[in-house]
């Protein structure tokens, strides 16, 4: 029997399962996808039986593509959301995700019983709609019944690793996406939960990252075909997990993930400060750091397109077809620009009442311009992220892309020309469940030849006459914004 390590990602649209071996190689992955459910305009929530479904089902279909030795199992999963269970371990409403919009009130009674600058040195985070913190604070003032049920909450991929072991636990890589969580002493925030009214016994301990959080139950066992007692490693947040697959350690390298969203990652010497404007996060082991920026609308903002404006269902098949003519414009689209936040922003400013806008629209001016205007939007919002990151030190000196567009030539070439660097796009696809996997081989201290720096299928150039021209754009939808800024104040 080939032993295997498994990492299950838990991510926004579905579960992702791999098999990896002692020699580096992934035997056998799996997909399986679950709705997002919006029960009203703004709200966004997913049942957690269905994430459990669809975890069972990935993991059967790895276990079933050859006869297999389990050496452990690690967890990955999307941030932010809130899973509440009761005292019987099981979910006492719907999960709340982190694309929910719901609590722009809750925000704004945090920021007025709490210094927002301070909230975010202590999480990491800024006070924003989506994060488990306001989102439980939103369930308190309208489900005030179902509130008194809960007896924990936790983040996604947590509630899949008690499913597995039974334990209920948390760790700092996604509890530092809480608002809860003091990301410096690796501890549930006392000051934060007692200024907003949560008891700090709702968050439970955290445990280490790279660490056993208990063994395969005989139930879980009976479900998803791994045996009984196989160690069960915390594993992390899917950009840590992810970062952990594309050797991030080397702080000379960054990462970027288009996906429903737009993130670049690093990893820095030192948490940052909120002045920088980005999210910052417990990285895998102790006194290790990440640097985050996010663009909330990444693949969204193509798919927003395709199914609102253009009225096609936005199909692998259609966005591909899109892709290809946007890559067909000049750069720059002739003159047309995006700010691509139809959703609103996080970093560096946190305004959830931001919208997306297109400058310069004239008859010359077709799908594919906004296609490509679009994709130049999220691009040099990213590249700006990364420009703050830099005052950490260990200034990045090369990217590496992830994610659903990196199989996109536009979405690789425009991020090499916007930030100026060269853009690596990895040979490996599932890099959260990767990383789930190689976080479960470390906890049981059994080695993988895994070199992330040797794992590279292509790599983009930047074009230098490309420069310029993504200057100017930067500096043009600095303006816009400024100016929308306004106009929405007034």
């Amino acid at each position: 029997m080939e032993p295997i390590y498994i990492g299950i990602d838990l991510g926004t649209s579905s579960v992702k399962a791999v098999g990896l071996s002692p020699a580096g190689v992934v035997v056998a992955s799996a997909q399986v996808r679950y709705p997002l459910l919006r029960p009203r305009p703004g709200w966004a929530e997913q049942d957690a039986s269905a994430w459990w479904r669809a975890t069972q089902e990935a993991v059967g279909e790895v276990l079933a593509a050859g006869r297999f030795d389990v050496r452990a199992v690690a967890l990955s999963g999307q941030m932010h959301g809130l899973v509440a269970v009761g005292k019987d371990a099981r979910p006492v409403r719907p999960a709340i995700i982190w694309s929910d919009m719901r609590s722009a009130e809750q925000v704004a009674a945090w920021r007025a019983l709490l210094d927002p600058s301070r909230v975010e040195f202590i999480t990491g985070m800024p006070i924003a709609v989506g994060m488990l913190g306001v989102s439980l604070s939103w369930v308190k003032e309208h489900e005030p019944d179902v509130y008194d049920e809960i007896s924990a909450v936790m983040l996604p991929k947590d509630y899949i690793r008690l499913l597995l072991t039974g334990v209920v636990a948390i760790e700092p890589t996604d509890a530092g996406g809480s608002l809860l969580f003091d990301i410096r002493h690796g501890v549930a925030s006392a000051d934060i939960m007692d200024a907003v009214g949560h008891p700090v016994r709702l968050l439970p301990d955290a445990g280490p990252t790279l660490g056993l959080a208990g063994r395969i139950t005989r139930e879980a066992s009976r479900h998803t075909g791994i045996p009984a007692d196989v160690p069960v490693a915390y594993g992390g947040g899917d950009q840590a997990m992810a970062a952990l697959a594309l050797g991030l350690t080397d702080r000379s390298r960054a990462a970027v993930a288009i996906s429903s969203g737009g993130t670049i990652f690093k990893c820095t010497s030192a948490p940052l400060g909120p002045e920088h404007g980005l999210h910052v996060m417990p990285y895998v082991r102790p006194r290790e750091w990440m640097a985050m920026g996010v663009v909330l609308a990444g693949g969204f903002a193509i798919d927003w397109l395709a199914d609102r404006l253009l009225g096609k269902e936005p199909t692998s098949k259609r966005i591909s077809a899109l892709m290809s003519e946007a890559n067909a414009v000049p750069k720059g689209a002739e003159g047309l620009v995006a700010s691509p936040h139809l959703g609103g922003t996080r970093t560096p400013v946190v305004d959830e009442g931001a919208r997306a806008h297109l400058w310069g629209l004239g008859f010359q001016h077709g799908q594919a311009h906004i296609a490509r205007a679009l994709v130049e939007g999220v691009c040099v919002a990213l590249s700006s992220c990364l420009t703050s990151m830099q005052f950490a030190g260990d200034p990045a000196q090369e990217l590496v892309v992830s994610g659903g567009g990196a199989r996109f030539p536009l979405w690789r070439q425009t991020l090499a020309d916007v930030t100026g660097l060269p853009v690596h796009v990895s040979s490996d696809l599932e890099h959260p469940a990767l990383g789930a996997a190689l976080a479960g081989a470390a906890a049981v201290s059994e080695p993988v030849a895994f070199t992330p720096a040797t794992r590279i299928a292509m790599t983009i150039d930047p074009d230098p006459a490309a420069g310029g021209l993504y200057a100017d754009i930067a500096k043009r939808l600095t303006r816009i914004e400024a100016a929308a800024r306004q106009v929405d104040g007034s």
